[in-house]
């Protein structure tokens, strides 16, 4: 468990500094691109190159975000469940969390076109589709770790009664 652990651990990390990464590169370029627009000098390709930080900048943080248990959720309702209802759910959100991942990650994996390029600056989509499985991938996991720890707080609520 501990080198499954590790695994999950260094995508989250690798995919979490490429993100970071990529919020560094993208902040100076938006600043830049906005002040090029407003003197009436646009910079050719600026949308693309901002659309592509952006899927590198969100889909990296997918697996940090669940790892620190930061994705939005609503608690209102569920914090009023008892405990076996509330540890019932949070199984069901994990279970659905990995299985919309790995079916993310099967379509794009399925339907990879190895040609397919950016309209403007002909950049190819095949570096960010992979870097997008990966994401996915790493986010399955994290949700499959949570998922472990549900089923063990499971058994150990169900012992302590």
């Amino acid at each position: 468990m501990k080198y499954f652990t590790w695994i999950v651990r260094t995508i989250t990390n690798l995919t979490k500094w490429i993100s970071f990464f990529m919020l560094i590169i993208l902040v100076p370029l938006v600043t830049f691109f906005s002040i090029s627009r407003s003197f009436g000098v646009p910079i050719l390709g600026d949308i693309e190159l901002v659309q592509f930080s952006m899927v590198v900048l969100i889909m990296g943080s997918l697996a940090y975000t669940e790892a620190t248990n930061s994705h939005i959720s609503i608690g209102l309702l569920v914090d009023k469940f008892p405990a076996k209802v509330q540890i019932v759910l949070d199984f069901i959100a994990q279970l659905c969390t990995i299985v919309f991942a790995f079916i993310v990650c099967w379509a794009f994996t399925t339907k990879i076109n190895l040609t397919q390029m950016s309209d403007m600056l002909n950049i190819s989509f095949v570096p960010f589709k992979i870097f997008l499985v990966i994401c996915f991938i790493g986010w399955a996991l994290e949700a499959l770790l949570k998922f472990i720890g549900i089923v063990a707080n499971y058994r150990t609520a169900e012992k302590s009664e």
